[in-house]
């Protein structure tokens, strides 16, 4: 039985290896990310994967998926995970979660639960205001509201499933390579997390 999982499980089986997409020191030596960061940007948490940088990549990446942030996601992602010391591969893969194809039905909802939790704004609130602040009253801030529940709801279950997943996938596999667990555990969770 224990073969069998190793066999399903084997990456390397199909001429998958994914530690060649994870960028080495001497690919960003010198690039302008060092420039602007430094050194911190080599430090080795950021990019090997274990089992809490995975987890915690995962949660920020779907936090800031599912806020309203769709220009700035991947640099705010990425000097997001810098402060934290989370893995960046893992948050980069679960921002896709919003996608030009589940953005469109994500947000009205996440909208429509923030009018639910905030109310509509009263038109005596909004009479005094113009222009773009009228706008953000009646528009983003239920937008936000809204956004802010489901992207703190969502990243702390995206925490606990991949902190758990990663657990049992381990013992299955034995002690195999974490960056074929890695890809095990953000492939399910890109292609499972959209649909809930």
């Amino acid at each position: 039985m224990r073969k069998k999982i190793k066999h399903i499980f084997s990456l390397k089986r199909l001429g998958l290896n994914f530690s060649r997409l994870i960028p080495q020191e001497h690919h960003l030596n010198g690039t302008i990310f060092h420039r602007l960061i430094g050194d911190r940007l080599f430090d080795p948490r950021l990019w090997k994967p274990t089992k809490k940088g995975v987890s915690a990549g995962l949660a920020l990446g779907v936090f800031v998926a599912l806020t309203p942030t769709i220009g700035v996601q991947i640099p705010l992602i990425i000097l997001t995970a810098l402060f934290l010391h989370v893995n960046i591969p893992s948050a980069l893969a679960a921002s896709w979660v919003t996608n030009p194809l589940t953005a469109p039905v994500i947000y009205p909802l996440q909208y429509k639960l923030g009018l639910w939790l905030s109310g509509i704004p009263d038109a005596s609130k909004l009479a005094g205001m113009t222009g773009m602040l009228k706008m953000f009253f009646r528009y983003a801030m239920p937008l936000w509201v809204g956004s802010l529940v489901t992207a703190t709801f969502c990243s702390i279950v995206m925490y606990v499933l991949a902190f758990s997943l990663w657990g049992i996938v381990g013992k299955l596999r034995g002690k195999q390579s974490h960056i074929e667990i890695w890809f095990v555990i953000a492939t399910c969770f890109s292609i499972i997390f959209p649909c809930i």
